[in-house]
């Protein structure tokens, strides 16, 4: 949901503008129905992160729910410091959750001011910020954002401050007689007391906190995120969340060489949804040791992301390539996990034994069936597993399914693990790959590596 605010008429600090990321459409659904057209609410933290970094919106608190990916909420609350240090923050559990260690742990982050149930009602959320000052700052009519021209300090707009019942940190004011100076307003844990925060905005729009202050919080988001590397210490389809970084790191690599942003963005959403339609797989054994181990695998995020962009290309319908082909990317060499010859994803064939390699050329059917043994997802997924090696021209294995009988996005994974897999000279992929791919997919896959080429030759 888009909130649409007059920004030309003064922003009335009694507007209370909450920020709720939550998976829960019954949640999502109670709290629009409470809360009218005043909170932001959505499932994604991307989406969250969109409106923190819009400086039109005066967001008053913000309120996250984890979910099962509380790796990904501590890089969102370490962006959300940098853009927002001063708005308060809370924690959405669900029944009988709030106990668990992940949440202990975010709670002792330093930058959660509390948490609630989900059941409890918008009125509750509420209480712990202040939704009508005692003085009216009229004269806010935005949030403006600078560099602070003090050295060690960071300058916060006051607009920030209001909602907050304490601030959360010591907070600096200009000398009226020097600039150059600043000298404490109020310490870090007192009460926020709007009447001192309009005298301040006589002076300047932005109220001053430490640097260092600042970086305190962040070193303890770290160590809580480096307590959730212990693979002991955390479930793990938390480890989904990490995959989901290394892809956005990859993202921004590939943004770099000379994708579009629309593309790139588009990509992006499509891997949140991945990985979160992964994470709520009745994972087995197998399927957790998967997992476990994805936060290395940067060959199953190029494969992911390099078959999404061509299905843009391709023009694929957005939830069929994210049920189908994302899953299929992600879960297709499963089986080469702790497989009865050893972990297999790392070897090349030609150095494997001949009962080994007699296994790996099996391993689409393996991993399919295993996944569809252990899990709900679609039979065109499974289907779309077990043909990821085959090629158009009937050259592929295990079965050397082709023609028509060859799944359209099956054709596209193939191709993108033949390109992953080659080791050749860039100038035999035309006779070592393209030559077994119909042109429509060849034809989309040069279009993007022409794209990233382009953009190097620069």
């Amino acid at each position: 949901m888009t909130l649409r605010v007059n920004y030309s008429a003064p922003i009335l600090l009694s507007m209370t503008q909450p920020l709720f990321i939550n998976v829960n459409q019954d949640f999502i659904r109670r709290i629009r129905t409470e809360a009218g057209p005043e909170a932001l609410l959505t499932p994604s933290m991307i989406q969250g992160l969109r409106w923190i970094s819009n400086p039109d919106l005066p967001i008053s608190g913000v309120y996250l729910n984890p979910n099962d990916t509380n790796y990904s909420a501590l890089r969102f609350l370490e962006i959300l410091l940098l853009q927002r240090p001063a708005t308060p923050v809370f924690i959405i559990h669900d029944e009988g959750d709030h106990t668990s260690p992940s949440y202990r742990m975010l709670l002792k982050s330093n930058h959660v001011r509390g948490a609630f149930k989900g059941s409890e009602s918008f009125g509750e959320f509420l209480k712990p910020i202040q939704t009508h000052p005692q003085c009216s700052l009229h004269l806010v009519r935005e949030r403006k954002t600078q560099r602070s021209t003090h050295a060690g300090f960071i300058a916060v707009p006051i607009i920030d401050f209001v909602s907050s019942a304490t601030y959360p940190f010591d907070v600096f004011v200009e000398d009226k007689l020097k600039n150059t100076d600043l000298h404490l307003l109020a310490a870090a844990g007192s009460a926020v007391d709007t009447e001192y925060l309009t005298r301040a905005l006589e002076k300047s729009p932005w109220i001053y906190v430490s640097e260092k202050d600042i970086q305190n919080v962040r070193e303890s988001l770290k160590d809580t995120q480096a307590h959730y590397m212990n693979l002991h210490a955390f479930p793990t389809t938390w480890k989904t969340a990490e995959v989901l970084y290394n892809a956005k790191v990859l993202l921004n690599e590939m943004r770099k060489s000379g994708l579009s942003d629309t593309l790139v963005e588009h990509t992006h959403f499509m891997l949140t949804d991945v990985f979160h339609l992964v994470s709520q797989i009745d994972q087995e054994t197998k399927l957790r040791t998967f997992i476990d181990q994805a936060k290395n695998c940067d060959r199953n995020i190029a494969c992911v992301t390099l078959s999404i962009l061509m299905c843009k290309s391709l023009r694929f319908e957005k939830n069929a390539i994210v049920e189908i082909l994302g899953l299929a990317s992600l879960f297709q060499d499963i089986s080469l996990m702790n497989s009865p010859y050893g972990d297999l994803y790392d070897v090349k064939p030609h150095e494997m034994s001949p009962t080994a390699l007699a296994y790996y050329h099996e391993h689409p059917f393996l991993s399919a069936d295993l996944v569809a043994q252990h899990t709900s997802i679609p039979d065109v997924t499974v289907q779309v597993m077990r043909q990821h090696h085959e090629r158009k021209d009937r050259t592929g294995f295990p079965r050397r399914i082709g023609g028509m009988q060859l799944h359209p996005m099956a054709e596209v994974l193939s191709l993108i693990n033949a390109y992953l897999d080659h080791s050749g000279d860039p100038s035999t992929m035309e006779t070592d790959i393209f030559a077994h791919y119909s042109d429509r997919v060849v034809g989309a896959f040069k279009n993007l590596q022409g794209i990233i080429e382009k953009a190097k030759a620069a």
